[in-house]
């Protein structure tokens, strides 16, 4: 991928066509914002009134906006990382806290199950399965092939799979293996103080913002002649030159976007091949702290595999958790309504910290389910056992006849897809090769 503020090597002759972006999310505003920058004639068509996908803040919640989708800068070697630094964001400075992991009783920190083997057992296995080079196998494979006992199988789960947008069942192991050893953004995760991702975004995006036509669900792309053809479900038509695809891998899979003639075998292998699914985060408001001060993440073997103090660093009067939950345990929980959600999480905090600590001092709450999002349809995508691995995504990313382009995280064949960083180097590359069929 080429450098994050490096221009395009592509100086070409002024391009007289006309350019469609579907998509609002961070790979079609960046691919915007990147044909602003050569001065062509581009629409970015959303289909739902607002941009950013699965980057949404939650205003008013907490004394600071309070982040529903994407919620760190994963690694400094970033367009994303270097845009939230010249805006001027603090990022939230690392404090003296540590994680704390459910196994057995009391939430404890690694240094206090130091002599727990199966915690220790669990540790080392997460390590192991980052550099995984054997046959394909799920984690959840993974861990039964190791004989990890199963008071310590959700660790690794909530560590990897969850991380990952899914369940150890789901996860393939040579294919995080292949993301974690191609990365080059970085190790390191970043969270912004007094801000949201999405205002950082808007911030960077003002020239391209008011391009973006919302409400403008396109549901065929007839790309079989000279011009395409955009038909939305008003079944109005609009004509273009050419067209870069952003919408989530979800959406290609859910048939709802059709393409005419069909997308070549290659390209629909590819999207059967890479796993996407469901993903809940649930906010959780409190009159008062109940967890020890020095907490910043809990993974539990509840409902819930991982809850983040999202206070931590951004306020001393709001006291704020977030549950992430990814797929097997996230299904199970949108088959619920909002407050049952909510009072089934409660419980689970209540037995997790005792005493009915959590519901004595609840206050207010917000579920976010993505895959109840019409235009989103889940969470981000994830590698699946026999599909390919980053060869897929890379046959996801090809252009189709000079004509279509595709962008968005499930694209990135560097080891950066399920992220915000991923989903814009994606577009870097899609505009790269429209300018290369221009010049």
């Amino acid at each position: 991928m080429i450098g994050c503020q490096e221009k395009s090597p592509y100086t070409p002759r002024k391009y007289e066509g006309q350019v469609a972006i579907i998509g609002a999310g961070a790979a079609g505003l960046y691919a915007g914002y990147l044909l602003e920058e050569q001065g062509i004639n581009y629409i970015i068509l959303e289909a739902s009134d607002q941009i950013g996908g699965r980057i949404r803040s939650l205003k008013g919640f907490a004394d600071f906006d309070v982040e529903l989708g994407a919620d760190k800068i994963r690694g400094k070697n970033s367009i994303w990382y270097d845009w939230v630094k010249e805006s001027g964001t603090p990022f939230v400075t690392p404090t003296n806290t540590t994680d704390y992991f459910q196994v057995g009783g009391l939430p404890r920190t690694e240094a206090q199950l130091k002599s727990d083997l199966d915690f220790r057992d669990a540790l080392l296995l997460v390590n192991q399965a980052r550099s995984y080079s054997a046959t394909d196998i799920t984690l959840l494979e993974y861990m039964t092939n190791n004989k990890l006992p199963t008071r310590v199988q959700h660790i690794p789960n909530a560590l990897i799979a969850n991380e990952y947008g899914t369940s150890a069942s789901r996860l393939s192991l040579k294919g995080i293996a292949e993301e974690e050893q191609t990365r080059s953004s970085g190790n390191d995760n970043f969270e912004i103080a007094n801000r949201s991702l999405l205002s950082v975004l808007e911030e960077k995006c003002k020239n391209v913002i008011p391009k973006v036509v919302f409400g403008k669900q396109i549901k065929r792309i007839d790309y079989s002649n000279e011009k395409i053809v955009l038909e939305d479900v008003q079944a109005q038509r609009q004509f273009f030159d050419k067209v870069i695809v952003t919408v989530p891998l979800s959406i290609l899979q859910s048939a709802e976007l059709q393409f005419t003639p069909p997308l070549p075998d290659t390209k629909i292998t590819a999207i059967k091949n890479i796993g996407t699914g469901a993903g809940i985060k649930i906010v959780l408001s409190f009159n008062r702290r109940f967890w020890e001060g020095d907490m910043a993440s809990i993974y539990t073997s509840g409902l819930v595999p991982k809850y983040q103090v999202s206070s931590n660093g951004r306020s001393t009067k709001s006291f704020v958790l977030t549950a992430m939950v990814m797929g097997e345990k996230a299904e199970v929980l949108s088959t619920q309504s909002n407050i049952s959600i909510v009072q089934n999480l409660l419980k689970d905090l209540d037995n997790l910290f005792g005493n009915g600590v959590a519901s004595a001092a609840f206050a207010n709450a917000r579920v976010m389910d993505w895959g109840k999002e019409p235009f989103i349809k889940g969470a981000y995508s994830y590698p699946i056992v026999g599909g390919g691995g980053l060869l897929t995504r890379q046959a996801l990313s090809q252009p189709v006849l000079r004509k279509l382009y595709f962008a968005g995280e499930a694209t990135h064949y560097g080891g950066h897809s399920g992220t915000v960083h991923g989903a814009i180097e994606s577009s870097r590359r899609a505009v790269e090769e429209f300018l290369r069929d221009v010049t």
